[in-house]
């Protein structure tokens, strides 16, 4: 087993298969992810790691900073290991590494999401993690949805719209979200790095909805048309605009843009406090299916384990 550095070009192909293996809802490919990979800023003084056995990379691992907000006082740990190789050592060498690296940062805590599975918390609690907040998952195919989009609402493809206001819409209903760490800002280029110019993100499939001539509400989607994959990664109101079925409407209307296309499953992820989007999902025949958990853990933890055999 050998522990090194992420090499982005030569693994991407790699790295998107074990992605695939460990995050059934994943929607990505090689260039999503390289380009995903080197859009994160040097702020957050990341360290990206593959774990290769027999010539086969069967674990990734990445720490650092949280850089959208904080003031870079809290860290993240993500592990994923290959189904076929987990029992063997892998993920807790790899987590040795990186804790390391964490510690280095001198950040107060760290957290870490991954979708919940009686092994993945049993690996957190015994390292000191607990649950902070979580999200549903959840699956539609887009096919069933026969509901059409209000005509009554002005929806357009976020093509057609101007990329600042789609930001500002964006930046605006992140920081309401619940999260561990308040969102300061979403400066605007990384914004476009991030989102816009992410290769999977569909501009003629995220719909926004304007309302008197000023955006009102966003619906974003990622898709990878060649395996009928798509993930609705972000549907927002403005405040002034909230609670007049706007998030439903541009939701539908990317809904069925995924369905005339040949997306044949649809996830999202949700809040598993926010009821008003809960309840939007129902309307459309998402059905649960897991829990995306984020997990927290204090420096003074992390320092113990030193100590301690894990």
């Amino acid at each position: 087993m050998q522990i090194r550095e992420v090499s982005p070009e030569a693994d991407a192909e790699r790295v998107v298969d074990l992605l695939v293996a460990t995050i059934p809802t994943v929607v990505t490919n090689a260039d999503e992810w390289l380009h995903s990979h080197r859009a994160v800023p040097e702020r957050a003084e990341r360290r990206s790691l593959v774990v290769e056995d027999d010539g086969r990379l069967v674990a990734l691992g990445g720490a650092g900073r949280v850089f959208f907000g904080g003031g870079g006082e809290n860290g993240f740990l993500n592990i994923r290991v290959h189904p076929d190789h987990r029992r063997r050592g892998i993920g807790s060498e790899l987590y040795r590494t990186l804790r390391a690296h964490v510690l280095e940062l001198g950040v107060g805590r760290a957290s870490s999401m991954f979708d919940e599975s009686p092994e993945s918390v049993a690996f957190a609690h015994k390292r000191g993690w607990a649950e902070e907040r979580a999200e549903t998952l959840s699956s539609l195919d887009p096919r069933t949805v026969t509901q059409p989009p209000p005509p009554d609402v002005d929806l357009r493809p976020v093509a057609e719209l101007d990329p600042r206001e789609v930001h500002r819409i964006d930046e605006e209903a992140t920081r309401d979200l619940p999260s561990l760490v308040q969102i300061d800002e979403i400066p605007y280029d990384e914004w476009l790095d991030f989102v816009w110019d992410n290769p999977l993100f569909t501009r003629e499939g995220s719909y926004g909805a304007v309302v008197d001539g000023h955006l009102a509400a966003i619906s974003f989607l990622v898709a990878n048309l060649e395996h009928g994959r798509a993930f609705n990664m972000f549907t927002a109101t403005a405040r002034e605009y909230r609670g007049r079925g706007l998030a439903l409407a541009v939701k539908l209307a990317s809904t069925r843009w995924a369905a005339e296309l040949g997306i044949t499953r649809l996830a999202t992820t949700n809040d598993e406090t926010n009821a008003p989007m809960l309840a939007v999902n129902r309307r459309l025949g998402y059905q649960p299916s897991g829990r995306r958990v984020e997990y927290l853990v204090e420096r003074e933890r992390l320092l113990r384990e030193g100590s301690e055999d894990l």
